[in-house]
């Protein structure tokens, strides 16, 4: 390999490396940039984002104001607050019919109609034997199920580390390093809005803690 050639190769790799780097998202560019829908409240306390329902919730919502295009991975640990705080990862979320805007409307109070009839999203949620399900991934508004588990591996009151990425079109799941589900999308979402979203049950509204947030944006 001649010693242009050999610069090349080694200049590609570190743009590589480079691009595939995680960028974290510290709890206070959360509590400050990202945006928090429905009833409920949301705060910083020192590293870690805490957001809950209100006893009249139909579920709350934080959605990144960026939208990232390409591949991309989430990371972070989630503390669920309540057996009945089901958690939902969402990624490559926009307007409905391959737009490049997110539209939320003047007083959205966080419910899930929105998601599933004028979204384009992937929608991975989990401890969610609260409402008679173990972990998925639909995509909306298709309403499709691309991946379901067997069960849920969640609790109540521990953090798990939690990754859910697409990278052209596989789609994946982990808790603690460990695959729940992967699956493939022939024709992907690859541009959108990253959203973390909870919901409880009547009379139990949901609460988590977020820490350790990264996004690998490729």
């Amino acid at each position: 390999m001649s010693r242009t050639s050999l610069l090349t190769a080694i200049a590609v790799t570190a743009l590589s490396l480079l691009t595939a780097a995680a960028e974290p998202v510290p709890a206070a560019e959360l509590g400050e940039n990202w945006t928090f829908y429905g009833k409920g409240a949301s705060t910083v306390r020192g590293d870690m984002f805490y957001m809950r329902e209100a006893d009249d919730s139909v579920g709350a919502i934080l959605i990144s104001p960026e939208s990232y295009e390409g591949d991309v991975i989430l990371r972070y640990e989630i503390m669920p607050m309540s057996a009945a705080s089901v958690c939902v990862a969402i990624l490559g979320a926009t307007d409905a019919g391959g737009a490049d805007t997110l539209t939320i409307p003047e007083g959205y109070d966080g419910n899930m109609g929105l998601w599933i009839n004028s979204m384009d999203n992937y929608f991975f949620a989990f401890h969610n034997a609260a409402h008679d399900r173990p972990p998925f991934l639909k995509r909306f508004p298709a309403n499709e199920r691309l991946a379901m588990a067997y069960n849920n591996v969640m609790r109540a009151g521990a953090f798990y580390r939690i990754e859910a990425g697409r990278k052209g079109p596989k789609l994946w799941f982990k808790v603690d390093g460990k695959t729940v589900f992967e699956t493939e999308d022939p024709d992907p979402l690859t541009s959108g809005h990253i959203a973390f979203r909870i919901r409880g049950i009547d009379y139990e509204p949901a609460a988590c803690l977020i820490r350790n947030v990264s996004i690998q944006n490729d």
